[in-house]
């Protein structure tokens, strides 16, 4: 796997984001603006930027093979995301994910459940690593439980990891004993 080194608040990542989230871009060196898809926090730093830090951050991602840059002449340039852009935009925002925490807590568990065959293991470990870091509890080895709304951040996860078919996202009221002992006390105490 390559390895880019960006500062993730870079120009070159915002443009990097602003182009996975539009599709394409056509920048004009003279008249910065862009369709009704591109983020305005993007348009706003282009007005900021100079043409010359604008191209140079544009001419990076396409070194990196992470754009296809294509000069239309004029003054304008059209940019596309690559397979290796849209993959490292993927990354960036697997790294980014984070789940929300509710003010009070619904009474209600989310469960991840899975059975991902041994061909896909290290997506397995990969996505069960995840978890943890995004604060779920194992309750059994393939049974994750956490008590904030996660089912945007599980789609996510499952299809990033490619393991979709494999994995179950319930909602339960009530865990038996699980429910007033280990779990309560220790994963409530991040919501109340």
């Amino acid at each position: 796997m390559k390895t880019y080194i960006f500062h993730k608040n870079s120009f070159a990542m915002k443009l990097l984001k602003g182009v996975a989230f539009a599709g394409i871009l056509i920048i004009a060196a003279t008249n910065p603006r862009f369709g009704p898809n591109m983020l305005k926090a993007l348009e706003n730093e282009l007005k900021r930027k100079k043409w010359t830090s604008t191209y140079q951050s544009m001419n990076h991602l396409s070194e990196k093979k992470l754009i296809k840059l294509e000069n239309l002449g004029h003054g304008k340039y059209k940019l596309k995301l690559t397979a290796e852009g849209k993959k490292l935009f993927d990354e960036l925002k697997m790294a980014e994910l984070k789940i929300k925490t509710q003010r009070k807590w619904d009474g209600k568990w989310r469960l991840i459940m899975f059975d991902v065959p041994n061909t896909h293991s290290k997506n397995r470990l990969a996505f069960t690593e995840k978890l943890k870091e995004l604060g779920f509890r194992m309750i059994q080895k393939s049974v994750w439980m956490h008590v904030n709304e996660c089912r945007k951040e599980i789609e996510i996860l499952k299809k990033f990891y490619e393991i979709e078919r494999y994995v179950v996202y319930a909602i339960a009221v009530e865990l038996g004993d699980y429910d007033k002992n280990y779990l309560s006390s220790h994963m409530l105490g991040k919501v109340r």
